[in-house]
């Protein structure tokens, strides 16, 4: 019998490793910010019944960490 070919373990694990089937640090921290970012907002925005404002700051690190992602992958 033929073995199938082994998928990936879940979506994230498809998406951290690299087309060479290594894992990639920067998406995994793509990934870290992203959830902790909407984990804090999130547990905010329920305490205090109201929509909480994601700082600019913020938002510039996860904007640079993705540009910085796309720039590497277009210099591979």
């Amino acid at each position: 019998m033929e073995e199938e070919p082994k998928e990936p373990y879940g979506l994230i694990d498809g998406f951290i490793k690299e087309k060479s089937g290594k894992p990639s640090s920067s998406r995994l921290l793509i990934i870290i910010w992203g959830l902790g970012v909407f984990g804090v907002w999130a547990y905010a925005s329920i305490k205090s019944s109201t929509l909480q404002p994601i700082p600019e700051s913020v938002i510039t690190i996860i904007g640079v960490l993705i540009v910085g992602k796309t720039a590497q992958r277009f210099g591979e």
